[in-house]
């Protein structure tokens, strides 16, 4: 049997941050260089609530479905549909995806990187 390691105050914060940020125990064990499970009893001994299953990030490169329609609308000079906000905007942004044209960023273009990231397959889930 191995020895124990110790947790310290610095990966004790760094749980805590992964956690708030949304990451699932395989993904904060991956950065703490420990196993998921003692992540998931050390999260219990700190009261942090984490992500109880692995779920399979989308790559950040390939559009979610409201990416893909607010593309769409933007495209076809359409207002977005509901469930596209500001997060959603500001991340297509981020990525590359569209530029604001206009005044108060209230119109926007799609760069030739979001026509692609539409283009891209969803992966699936199983």
């Amino acid at each position: 049997m191995g020895s124990v390691r110790r947790w310290g105050p610095d990966e004790d914060d760094k749980l805590r941050d992964l956690a708030g940020a949304g990451k699932n125990a395989l993904e904060i064990s991956n950065a703490l260089t420990r196993s998921a499970s003692a992540v998931r009893r050390r999260a219990e001994v700190l009261s942090v609530l984490i992500v109880a299953k692995a779920w399979r990030a989308r790559p950040s490169h390939v559009a979610t479905h409201l990416e893909r329609v607010a593309i769409d609308a933007i495209r076809n000079h359409r207002p977005f549909p509901a469930g596209v906000g500001p997060s959603t905007v500001a991340g297509m942004i981020d990525k590359g995806w569209i530029v604001s044209e206009g005044p108060a960023g209230r119109r926007y273009r799609v760069t030739d990187a979001g026509v692609e990231a539409v283009r891209r397959k969803i992966p699936s889930s199983s």
